[in-house]
């Protein structure tokens, strides 16, 4: 096995990482394979869009040129408020690596990538949901369980 490598996602990423993320969701929530081809082509659609209108970014790590893990930033804006005076807010999500690569510190080297590219982008604020598998990474890196959903503020 040749090391895994990392690089920001692209566009042409975009119908591997809906299908991946349609695989962790029907493993999460026991959908059906109909429910999964119908998300798949639900997030497709949200990456074509977040990849052009830079809404979304990701983060990708590789063993021979083939995807085995994901992760995924999305940016918003909300209404400013006094923690948060420019409103600005990033939402991890699509945390995602195959059965057999876990436990191997790929996700956590995914989720430092996401972590500074909402640093770098002025981000102050950054929200996520978690399965009990991903928790302790994220309590790892100081994201407070608040009203089932963890926050950490830069």
């Amino acid at each position: 096995m040749k090391e895994i490598t990392y690089r920001r996602a692209v566009w042409s990423d975009a119908e591997k990482l809906a299908e991946l993320r349609s695989i962790f969701l029907k493993e999460l929530e026991n959908a059906s394979e109909e429910e999964r081809i119908i998300i798949e082509q639900a997030n497709l659609e949200y990456f074509r869009k977040g990849f052009n209108d830079n809404t979304f970014i990701s983060w990708v790590a590789l063993d021979n040129e083939e995807i085995i893990a994901t992760s995924g930033l999305s940016f918003s804006i909300v209404p400013p408020y006094f923690q948060l005076p420019d409103g600005k807010v990033a939402y991890i999500m699509n945390m995602f690596t195959f059965p057999n690569y876990r436990n191997r510190g790929i996700g956590t080297e995914l989720f430092k990538r996401i972590i500074e590219e909402a640093k770098h982008s002025g981000y102050k604020k950054i929200t996520l949901n978690t399965s009990d598998m991903g928790r302790p990474l994220y309590e790892k890196y100081g994201f407070k369980n608040v009203d089932n959903a963890m926050v950490y503020y830069l």
